[in-house]
């Protein structure tokens, strides 16, 4: 999914959404496209995404996307991949990675490990350690967070510490999710903070203020709409807005 705030940030949080509450024992494949207008007299962002996701959430699921984009009048590609399996009936663990062959504006490099406990009933805690290389700088980043779930509502808060240039960056990341029908559910993120960022090539430690919707819709048993809508201030960069909308085929 095209996120509209900090990468690493968005897939945890909409990650640890999916895998909490999906439908199980399902292979879902999809196409995304969309893009963000900036300010500042920058030129549009556009972005494509194929994924193919496969498992049973309350046993092993994992997937692979192919991310393609335009950033500051770049273009790059990436590859991304993931894989979570339950240990116990209570602890889950979770491994995923990213690289990109051209690397202009998206990372080299990353990879990422993480841990989901069920601490009460519907209550998550999860913690997570990632690294990401640039060609300039490497950035190490630290999360823990905890869920919880009631009736069809769930909530989350995850916060997130990044080291870059011998600097650390904190960002809080809230999310408030509704559940309806059979597998349908809209999600309601709010990002604030201090990330690395890459601008134009250069990465960069930066504020930034994000408002991000987020949602799949299922209107057949078999085909579903995703799409994303939201804002983001990046320092004194640029505001970015824009979204999202692709189609979900399970099968």
């Amino acid at each position: 999914m095209t996120m509209t705030f900090s990468r690493p940030a968005a897939l945890a949080a909409v990650l640890a959404c999916t895998l909490a509450r999906a439908a199980a024992a399902d292979t879902l494949a999809g196409f995304l496209a969309g893009g963000d207008n900036l300010t500042a007299g920058r030129e549009s962002w556009r972005n494509e995404s194929i994924f193919i996701e496969h498992g049973d959430t309350r046993a092993a699921i994992g997937g692979v996307r192919i991310n393609t984009t335009r950033r500051f009048g770049l273009d790059d590609q990436q590859l991304e991949g993931f894989y979570s399996a339950p240990v116990t009936e209570r602890l889950r663990l979770g491994i995923d990675g990213n690289a990109s062959p051209s690397h202009r504006v998206l990372a080299r490099t990353g990879i990422g490990a993480s841990v989901q406990f069920e601490a009460a009933r519907g209550w998550l805690l999860h913690g997570g350690v990632r690294q990401t290389r640039y060609d300039a700088v490497t950035v190490n980043q630290l999360s823990a967070g905890v869920e919880h779930y009631f009736g069809d509502w769930g909530a989350a808060l995850t916060a997130y510490n990044s080291h870059a240039y011998s600097e650390d960056n904190q960002t809080l990341v809230a999310r408030l999710s509704r559940y309806y029908g059979e597998r349908n559910r809209i999600n309601l993120l709010l990002a604030s903070g201090r990330e690395p960022t890459s601008i134009a090539g250069d990465v960069v430690n930066s504020d930034v203020r994000s408002l991000t919707l987020t949602g799949r819709h299922w209107i057949r048993p078999n085909l579903a709409i995703d799409y994303t809508a939201g804002t983001t201030r990046q320092g004194d960069f640029y505001s970015r807005t824009g979204g999202s909308l692709g189609i979900v085929v399970a099968f």
